[in-house]
């Protein structure tokens, strides 16, 4: 019995396959392009809303208190 041949499963094998399909989904190049963009700007936005902005070098950073008003009234 002979041995099967593997598939070629490097990395940059495989990453070429995500992008061929990325591209067969949304119908060429650009549409595949401006998908990408997107979810890259919807993932910078979540984690920039995760991060936390509260306590920077022992200090409160402004705005990060709820209710927090200046005292110059």
């Amino acid at each position: 019995m002979a041995a099967e041949a593997l598939q070629d499963t490097t990395l940059a094998t495989e990453l070429d396959a995500e992008i061929e399909d990325l591209v067969e989904q949304h119908g060429g190049w650009r549409p595949a392009m401006r998908s990408l963009l997107l979810t890259q700007e919807e993932l910078l936005r979540q984690a920039d809303r995760a991060t936390s902005r509260g306590y920077l070098r022992g200090l409160f950073s402004e705005g990060a208190r709820p209710g927090a008003e200046s005292s110059e009234a």
